[in-house]
Order: structure tokens, then sequence, then C-alpha cells
């Protein structure tokens, strides 16, 4: 019986051809049996750190996943940089619903543009973001809304 997703064969000797060890992958495949290719580790990491609460800062050991937290740093980065190509941009917002597994990043700049790119023929957003996510934007100059579901 062949190895699921992520499990991996514990037999040693056993020889594989080159069908079993190299297969073609969608993207999202990829991503989803090798994410430390991508985001690092999506081992438990704990450490001491300083957190506020309570109106004080407390030092505290927490855990997190250093993937994840990677991930959140790059949406971050990315909302930010909307500030360069937008002096006008003063608002960024980070919206998490714990219950809902659901991340929500809202900046009030230019956003991406909604229209479709001439050599790809696809629509910016789709360009940039490919097909793993839920997108949802907002073309300010163009007064347009693109939304994408995987």
């Amino acid at each position: 019986m062949p190895n699921r997703p992520l499990e991996t064969n514990n037999n040693a000797n056993t020889k594989k051809t080159i069908e079993e060890t190299y297969q073609k992958k969608t993207q999202l495949e990829h991503i989803l049996l090798r994410p430390d290719t991508y985001i690092g580790s999506i081992e438990k990491h704990t450490t001491s750190q300083w957190v506020y609460e309570d109106s004080e800062m407390k030092l505290c050991s927490i855990s997190y996943v250093l993937g994840l937290y990677k991930i959140f740093d790059e949406i971050l980065v990315n909302a930010a940089d909307n500030k360069q190509r937008d002096p006008k941009m003063d608002c960024l917002r980070v919206d998490i619903d714990v219950d809902s597994n659901l991340i929500s990043v809202f900046n009030n700049g230019d956003g991406v543009p909604v229209e479709i790119h001439k050599e790809e023929g696809v629509y910016v957003p789709e360009l940039i973001f490919g097909h793993l996510f839920v997108i949802e934007t907002m073309d300010g100059k163009r007064l347009k809304k693109y939304k994408q579901v995987k």
C-alpha cells in the first residue's frame, strides 16, 4: 500500500522506482507535502517572550509555529508596503477570527490593480497570488472589487 502524504517509508531496504520517487504535484499539493520549503518549520516552538497583558509587560513561556509566524509576518509586510506606493494610506487593520480560522488584513491604500494583465491574460491579483487562497481586494483607482476562491 503506498504511503499517505506526509508519511515516510520506514523500510530503508525497499528500492523505489523513478515514478514512485518523483511524482508531479499541483502547486497546492507540493506546498502541503513540503511546507518547510516555502515557510520554514511547521513544528511547535516554545520560548520565553515579553507579552503585554493586563496593562503590563510579563515574561511568559509561549508556543507557536515558526511557519505560521512567517506567513503572518509576510502578510503584514505586504500590507505595509502599500504605504510606499500610496502615501495617503493611513490605516492597517488585522482581524483574527479564531473560531473560523480566518485572518483578514485591511489597509485603505489603492490596492492591487484589478485589470487584466496584457501579457498573461489574467487579472493582476490572480497573477500575484495564484490559486492557493481566498482573495478579496479592492482597486481604489479603478473603483473595482476582485474576489477569487481557490
